[in-house]
């Protein structure tokens, strides 16, 4: 059975919360000097501004009020969020992180766990997050977003939707000793025991281009994303 890695957050939330982030030994608390705490700012406003750049390109120059950072962390991208927009909101659902993230944040950046009725959003931005989601679950917070949007809006999202051999190796995918073929499907009946991974999880492309369209996001660009063999799109959206 895929693992709920919300349990997985509030851990990395509590022990290591730059590394459960950008899983390099360097941002492991042990290892954070000042340097390499500002290098992993410095990495969240080098990935904003090619996502600023990206959305004026397709969509030209706007001005947003408001925005959502869903998956928030300790606040990698939305303080790099913070120097574009006027005030930003980031949310996820780690408190540990959520603290953590306050101790950095300037002034018009909130940082919480709960959006309670915030709406009206002008820029909703969701990167490396909804893959660590079970999709039955990130389809529903996927639509909680959208109802959030404000009337002119831009979406900035990622997930993935395939593995290659790479990806399924990485994630223990390919660790089934016994099985069930029908003809199309394959179903794990015994598995050989691998240690336990982040899982990065597959969307249906089809039905989130619906949600979006359903939410007059019609506007809407995908740019290709390969991370270690989980492929899916940065999707870039505009109403």
């Amino acid at each position: 059975m895929a693992r709920d890695t919300d349990e997985d957050w509030l851990h990395f939330g509590e022990f290591e919360p730059y590394y459960g982030v950008l899983t390099h030994e360097r941002f492991l608390r042990a290892h954070l000097t000042p340097d390499a705490l500002e290098e992993f700012w410095q990495t969240g406003r080098e990935e904003v501004h090619r996502i600023w750049s990206e959305l004026n390109r397709l969509f030209g120059p706007r001005a947003p009020q408001r925005a959502l950072d869903f998956g928030c962390g300790v606040g990698r991208l939305t303080r790099a969020i913070g120097e574009i927009v006027p005030e930003v909101v980031g949310v996820d659902i780690s408190p540990q992180m959520i603290s953590e993230g306050r101790l950095h944040a300037p002034g018009n950046v909130i940082l919480t766990t709960n959006l309670g009725e915030e709406r009206d959003f002008h820029w909703i931005n969701s990167f490396i997050v909804f893959q660590h989601i079970p999709p039955e679950r990130g389809y529903s917070l996927l639509e909680d977003l959208l109802n959030r949007a404000a009337d002119t809006c831009l979406l900035s999202l990622h997930f993935t939707f395939f593995k290659d051999a790479r990806g399924l190796s990485d994630h223990g995918l390919d660790a089934m000793r016994f099985g069930i073929w029908d003809g199309e499907v394959i179903r794990p009946l015994i598995r050989t025991e691998q240690p336990l991974k982040m899982m990065m999880y597959d969307y249906d492309l089809t039905r989130i281009y619906a949600m979006l369209v359903a939410h007059r996001f019609t506007a809407v660009h995908l740019a290709h994303t390969d991370h270690a063999g989980a492929h899916g799109a940065h999707i870039f959206a505009a109403r």
